[in-house]
């Protein structure tokens, strides 16, 4: 039986013996144009710069009990504003556990540059060329 499901089912040595690997995909999003939800500037920007290279954000995303203002959930990768009483490591820890990587951006430096958030981004999500055939 466990040859059956040897994609779901890893043996392993160590105790406990038998594990069961857990494959969860992103879940699938409705792609809408939602910058009218985005607050501040700096996440209207962003949210503008992302959805110019092919990428579909969601603004206003939660993550278990983190709030993250733009989120590629299909990609698992939440971007945060940073603010001063943030704390930056519980927050990594807790999305890491759920297997979601952050990028906190400050909204003085990306207003400056954005160019170089978007290729944070590009470098954490790469798009992948989909191409039509007649």
């Amino acid at each position: 039986m466990v040859k059956k499901h040897n994609k779901f089912v890893r043996i392993t040595k160590n105790f406990p013996f038998i594990r069961f690997i857990n494959n969860r995909r992103a879940s699938l999003v409705v792609v809408e144009d939602l910058w009218t939800r985005c607050n501040t500037e700096g996440e209207k920007l962003l949210y503008h710069q992302l959805r110019a290279n092919m990428y579909y954000p969601t603004p206003h995303y939660w993550i278990e009990h983190v709030r993250a203002n733009l989120a590629l959930v299909p990609y698992r990768l939440a971007l945060i504003e940073l603010r001063p009483d943030m704390n930056e490591k519980r927050i990594m820890k807790q999305l890491k556990k759920r297997n979601w990587r952050v990028i906190f951006y400050e909204t003085e430096q990306l207003l400056k540059d954005e160019q170089m958030y978007v290729n944070l981004v590009s470098q954490q999500a790469p798009t992948k060329n989909v191409s039509t055939s007649s």
